[in-house]
């Protein structure tokens, strides 16, 4: 059975929050659109939470959209960093709010962290490689030859 996608999972919890935050701010949010939505948002109060909140869904969307594409490519470095992102925002967020949602951050990223620490080939693709691998072998070795005919054993 294959892994789930850790950026999908993300995504998942960013349409939850979403979900929770439309739920929890539905009053405040429809005191902002009947105001007009712009400028009805200020430093502090109900207003900012609800915005901020509600501004951190489409932020994790984003985030697990890009490291989906990470995991379908490879790319090893992207997926630690979000991993130690996810990690340290998780265990920040749970330490500081231990009733909100980080620890699904935190664990994320430490499924994340995991899984880009693997190594970098697995055995069949070590398999895969031994032909173009001996094919390098073999054209080094034939150049080998052709400086120690061409400048002597000393060059090469």
């Amino acid at each position: 059975m294959p892994r789930p996608s850790v950026g999908k999972l993300l995504q998942v919890v960013a349409i939850g929050h979403g979900v929770i935050g439309a739920v929890q701010y539905r009053d405040t949010l429809a005191g902002m659109v009947r105001g007009g939505l712009v400028a009805t948002v200020p430093e502090r109060g109900d207003r900012a939470a609800a915005f901020w909140f509600m501004t951190a869904a489409p932020a994790l969307w984003m985030g697990g959209r890009l490291l989906r594409s990470a995991e379908e490519h490879g790319d090893l470095a992207a997926q630690r960093a979000t991993g130690a992102t996810l990690l340290a925002v998780g265990a920040l967020g749970a330490a500081a709010m231990p009733k909100g949602g980080f620890p699904a951050l935190a664990g994320l990223g430490g499924v994340l962290l995991r899984r880009a620490w693997r190594p970098a080939l697995g055995a069949q693709q070590l398999r895969d490689a031994a032909p173009a691998v001996r094919a390098w072998r073999e054209r080094a070795a034939n150049d080998t030859e052709e400086l120690t005919d061409t400048f002597g054993e000393d060059i090469a």
